[in-house]
């Protein structure tokens, strides 16, 4: 088969529907053939054979149907399609759907699809048995086809992310920052967002090159392998005034040095690992209150993102508090849609920057950039990122000026709806109890209910996947069960959308992820009667896409979450109140480990010197044991053998005599001699022993 076939003929090439626009236009009188042919520019002489073919019908059909009963357009040759028109259009929209949940197939994915769907409704193909995959040539027709559809290369994107940007928080969000306008009457002068970046000595891209073409390998010089960070916070305004940077390096002292040739207004300092801390943003925040003017009197809004030296830092929303600065913190993970900083700006910073180093290699050939040249290349690249138009454009994009909440779409949603987050009371409030690890939680109740009804009995839809099996969604394949269910009431459903608030609750299904991709029938004892696999207005008749590889949703998880930050006020005084009893909590827990390491010592000690206590004593007492063994011993003596005296007694062993000796003494149970228990080879501390001399032993 030719692989670009380009047809030699036109014929065949006219629209089916302006065809049935014209059937009906001569059907009705309005205009004859040679002018219907014209006007929807169809060929006469084929729409005289299809107007015959529908006047013996008109006493079956009425007129405005009639087109519709008749085939229009026939296939050309032998060939015929694999799938109708509506078919390949749900194979689209699925293919479309499953990449804005950022579960997108790739090519291989999409031929072993087809070829599953093929095969498993019954469809003649020319498809590869061998592969068990469609062909190239199809697949390319298929992108031909349908313009909406086409070959990218996805950005990587955190699973905390594409959880945490649902519709619910979002909504807070905005519900939020439109109190804060209503309140203060805002203008863009007095909205600033500030976030922090890293740069460092070597970029992490390149700007693309002229070379030879068909090189292997094409380098461009940068300063070392792995260079330092220096961290840099950046803060502007609705209206596109721009903040003087503020520059930390990682260094134990600051160098005036660092600093040379660097932007007008821009300042460093120094930290242990370079980045920010509470005591630096809050050095940086007093620089800002008398750059924006705040006060109680002209209010200004700071939008920042949730990290803990924003959020957990009391000295900072106590400065806020006397300046009239109003902080609002952004929702977990959502920073990439809301920030204006990383929509907008961080981009052209960061490329400005490669190209501003880029430059200075060129112009400094042997030399290297380090952090004494960061200051001046970085504040050449953010003259030219920090435009009035970026920043203005940014707020725009993000919907925070003008104040515009719909500015995201369904689509833009579409990720969070494998995690479905469920709030409760406690979680919408604006406390600070914080949102539970959305990558751990939910069971989701989703709207792909199969359209399935009976009289008696109700069932429950979940689709449960398992967390390992997310990553490979060309293996999916569903278990259809049914279950019996109470009627579920509204007060327990989630905050979800308004398609899902929609759907009927008197029957659905339970569907779990199986490695077999077999529809296995209802197991309950009333089960529900379902025509086919998959949903009514599929326009599959067995098989749909979405049953071959369904769409991702997570299962409920019982592991207990790490807490996470949320968007707040956190300048309001619920969330001040709060965060001093956390930090008073923090410390009492702290005191007590203090307390607890304390006594441990003490207790280590105490049990030391008691041991040292319990050894001197025992070895007093041992040696009390000895004498007093030796005074028996003596006493024995001295009733065997009167006439002999104490003090001269001689060892049987060593002649050592008994005054001169410090070592207990035993005697000879035969014939009465003493020795030393040393030289007898008796334990000292055997009371009971009973020694026989060598003397004797020979006998």
């Amino acid at each position: 088969m030719v692989r670009d076939y380009k047809r030699t003929t036109d014929r065949g090439s006219w629209s089916e529907e302006s065809m049935r626009e014209a059937v009906q236009a001569v059907l009705d009188g309005k205009m004859g053939y040679y002018k219907a042919a014209k006007q929807f520019n169809v060929p006469q002489t084929t729409l005289e054979r299809k107007v015959k073919a529908a006047r013996p019908l008109l006493n079956e059909t009425s007129k405005e149907n009639l087109p519709l009963s008749i085939p229009i357009k026939v296939p050309l040759g032998p060939r015929q399609t694999v799938f109708s028109l509506s078919e390949k259009k749900e194979l689209c929209a699925y293919l479309l759907e499953m990449e804005e949940r950022l579960y997108g197939l790739t090519v291989k994915d999409l031929k072993a699809l087809v070829y599953q769907l093929a095969i498993k409704n019954n469809k003649p193909n020319p498809f590869n048995a061998e592969k068990k995959e469609a062909g190239r040539e199809w697949i390319n027709g298929f992108l031909k086809r349908h313009p909406e559809l086409s070959i990218r290369k996805p950005e990587n994107t955190s699973a905390a992310r594409a959880s945490g940007f649902n519709k619910v928080a979002v909504e807070k969000f905005f519900n939020f920052l439109g109190n804060v306008y209503d309140e203060h009457q805002l203008t863009p002068d007095r909205i600033y967002n500030c976030d922090e970046t890293g740069v460092s000595v070597v970029p992490k891209t390149n700007s693309k090159i002229i070379a030879k073409r068909g090189r292997k390998q094409v380098g461009a010089i940068v300063s070392a392998e792995r260079g330092q960070t220096v961290t840099v916070e950046i803060c502007f305004s609705a209206a596109g005034n721009y903040m003087p940077p503020m520059l930390i390096f990682p260094r134990k002292r600051n160098n005036p040095e660092l600093m040379v040739n660097s932007q007008a207004g821009a300042w460093g300092t120094c930290s242990d690992s370079g980045w920010i801390t509470s005591e630096l943003f809050l050095q940086w925040f007093k620089r800002f209150v008398i750059f924006s003017g705040a006060s109680k009197e002209r209010p200004v809004l700071l939008l920042l993102d949730g990290h803990s030296t924003h959020t957990q830092n009391i000295d900072l929303i106590n400065e806020a508090r006397a300046h009239g600065v109003i902080i609002l913190c952004f929702p977990p993970h959502t920073t990439h849609r809301l920030q204006v900083a990383d929509v907008a700006f961080m981009r052209p910073l960061s490329v400005y920057y490669e190209q501003a180093v880029t430059a200075w290699l060129r112009s400094n050939p042997g030399l290297v950039v380090t952090i004494r040249q960061v200051a001046e290349i970085f504040g050449n690249a953010f003259v030219q990122a920090a435009t009035m138009s970026t920043a203005v454009n940014g707020f725009r994009k993000c919907g925070i000026w003008p104040y515009n909440p719909n500015v995201f779409s369904e689509t833009d949603f579409a990720p969070s709806l494998t995690t479905e987050i469920q709030l409760n009371e406690s979680q919408i409030s604006t406390n600070l109890e914080v949102f539970q690890d959305i990558s751990n939680i939910t069971s989701v109740q989703t709207s792909d209910t199969v359209a399935a009804q009976t009289a008696d009995n109700s069932a429950t839809f979940s689709r449960d996947v398992t967390d390992d099996s997310l990553p490979g969604c060309s293996h999916w394949s569903p278990r259809i069960v049914y279950q019996k269910s109470a009627p579920h009431q509204t007060k327990d459903q989630p905050n979800t959308s308004q398609a899902e608030q929609n759907q009927s609750n008197e029957q659905t299904q339970s569907i779990e992820l199986a490695e077999n991709p077999v529809c296995q029938e209802p197991e309950t004892s009333q089960p529900a009667k379902v025509p086919r696999c998959g949903k009514s207005d599929s326009s599959f008749v067995l098989t749909s896409p979405k049953q071959l590889f369904p769409l991702p949703l997570t299962k409920k998880s019982l592991r207990v979450a790490k807490k996470r930050g949320k968007t707040a006020i956190i300048t309001s005084s619920p969330y001040k109140q709060e965060l001093e009893v956390i930090a008073q909590k923090k410390k009492e827990a702290e005191q007590k480990k203090i307390e607890k390491i304390e006594t441990k010592k003490r207790k280590d000690e105490l049990k030391k010197q008691k041991k040292t206590t319990t050894k001197a004593q025992n070895k007093k007492s041992k040696k009390n044991n000895r004498s007093a063994k030796t005074a028996k011993r003596r006493k024995v003596s001295s009733s065997e053998d009167e006439s002999e005296e104490e003090g001269d007694t001689p060892c049987m062993y060593c002649e050592e005599v008994y005054s001169v000796s410090i070592e207990g003494w035993i005697s000879c149970s035969l014939c009465g001699r003493w020795a030393h228990i040393s030289c007898a080879g008796i334990d000292d501390d055997d009371d009971e022993a009973i020694h026989i001399c060598e003397f004797c032993q020979v006998k």
